[in-house]
């Protein structure tokens, strides 16, 4: 029984190790290949995304802190009036 034990650790063991060295190999591979990593998109597209994403976090935040004072300020004057 502890021999069958050991064996099927070792067989997992093994499986293991080939599926970890293959992931590595693969990776390797895709990694060192000329020419495997094009840019998507021109440099001018990403600034204006990013000018755009600025842009709407910008907003995002004057929201922000609208709500922040339409939230806070009636608890200000309540316990000021108490």
């Amino acid at each position: 029984m502890m021999g069958l034990l050991t064996a099927l650790v070792m067989a997992g063991a093994t499986v293991v190790g080939l599926v970890i060295l293959g992931t590595i190999f693969l990776l390797g591979v895709r990694l060192l290949r000329p020419g495997a990593a094009k840019p998507r998109g021109s440099d001018a597209e990403e600034a204006q995304l990013l000018q755009e994403i600025h842009r709407s976090l910008s907003r995002l935040e004057e929201r922000v802190e609208t709500l922040e004072t339409l939230v806070l300020e009636p608890r200000a004057t309540k316990g000021d009036g108490q």
